[in-house]
């Protein structure tokens, strides 16, 4: 897993077009930063652009990538390292309208449907990628408590080392250490990361309703009493926005978080979407997402 990107990019380091934005860092520095707000895509598409924004940020072209997104249709995801197809009827999954990918990032599995995906990138030159993992988790859950907080909704970096799983179980049924919970300590936020030596990527998915039981229902050779009691934590263990503003909307949120984001790393810029990026080498890439 040297790189995000298996294919060479169609771009070059210097040939930036305009929608990336030049401004001086906090630390005097250029800043080359890209926001990106896109609608409902399929799920080997997300996971294309994500891949291109890693690859963009490890190749010179971007310092930073924020972007933030939906899904249709609602998708399984995997982590990369998970194999095969995770214990999941894929058959069954297509046949019922659903999609499966795997992730170029870590983690287990996630069901993608009424939630808001955010997505950031950082080369390695960039100070949330040099100051270590934990550093760059932990700053970016900070972004997304800022966001949450204003739209209404009480949240928190879990302070704790990983725990509350089911072995191979999926993403919700665990809380890793500063992803972002509740206060009752639920789980509101999954997310993961994935670093190579130029760049790293991290993904995360805000719930706004609970889906991720339905995982279970194309989930193979898993005992009743194991079903029972994964389906209870899926249930019970997950936070959501709207259950704390009802009528809250995705769209609500994506403003919030990007404010936040350029009160942290001094972006100032007009948002794009990811039909700035190369449509031939991000079909591409899809292929080797979808499963």
């Amino acid at each position: 897993f040297a790189s995000f990107a298996p294919i060479p990019l169609s771009w070059k380091p210097g040939s930036s077009p305009d929608y990336i934005r030049r401004r001086p860092s906090k630390e005097g520095k250029e800043l080359k930063a890209l926001v990106i707000h896109d609608p409902p895509l399929p799920g080997p598409l997300n996971m294309a652009v994500d891949a291109c924004l890693a690859a963009m940020a490890g190749s010179g072209e971007i310092d930073l990538a924020l972007r933030t997104y939906t899904w249709e249709p609602h998708t399984v995801s995997l982590g990369r390292l998970q194999r095969g197809c995770g214990d999941l009827d894929a058959e069954k999954l297509r046949r019922d309208g659903f999609g499966l990918v795997r992730r170029p990032t870590g983690g287990r599995a996630v069901w993608h449907g009424r939630e808001l995906t955010y997505s950031v990138a950082a080369s390695s030159r960039h100070p949330l990628y040099t100051g270590g993992i934990r550093d760059s988790l932990g700053t970016v859950a900070s972004m997304l408590v800022t966001a949450l907080g204003g739209l209404g909704v009480p949240a928190a970096a879990n302070p704790s080392a990983p725990g509350g799983g089911f072995g191979r179980g999926p993403c919700f049924t665990t809380h890793g250490a500063l992803e972002i919970m509740t206060g009752d300590g639920r789980k509101l936020v999954g997310s993961a990361q994935a670093r190579t030596r130029d760049s790293f990527l991290e993904h995360g998915s805000i719930l706004f309703d609970n889906d991720q039981p339905k995982i279970l229902d194309y989930t193979l050779g898993m005992t009743p009493d194991l079903a029972e009691a994964m389906r209870k934590r899926l249930a019970e263990g997950a936070g959501t926005v709207r259950e704390f503003l009802p009528g809250a909307d995705p769209d609500d949120l994506v403003p919030l978080i990007r404010d936040a984001f350029a009160r942290w790393c001094g972006w100032s810029g007009v948002p794009t979407d990811h039909t700035c990026l190369d449509r031939r080498l991000l079909d591409s890439l899809a292929e080797g997402f979808a499963l």
